[in-house]
């Protein structure tokens, strides 16, 4: 199912309890954001854009951003690097 982050839909758990928002992808990085209320998408919106969103419920449920994989496959590889040469914590 794509969406945008737009129509998004909140519970009334999620509004009272920001861990139980949606989980959505940020760029550059492996970090995701929790969004729980209309004022944190609009803010995601603010800084990313609309962005068309797929629910991946292979793991954890996140929102995945197809607009930044690329920048998300090249920072997992440079971390990877980081990881092989100087172990992980």
């Amino acid at each position: 199912m794509t969406m945008k982050i737009s129509s998004l839909k909140f519970t009334t758990e999620m509004l009272n309890d920001v861990w139980k928002g949606h989980s959505v992808e940020l760029p550059k990085s492996d970090a995701h954001r929790m969004v729980s209320n209309p004022k944190a998408a609009a803010d995601y919106i603010a800084e990313y854009g609309d962005v068309e969103i797929v629910l991946n419920t292979e793991y954890a449920p996140h929102w995945q951003v197809a607009a930044f994989k690329v920048e998300r496959d090249e920072y997992g590889k440079l971390k990877q690097a980081y990881c092989n040469q100087y172990g992980s914590n």
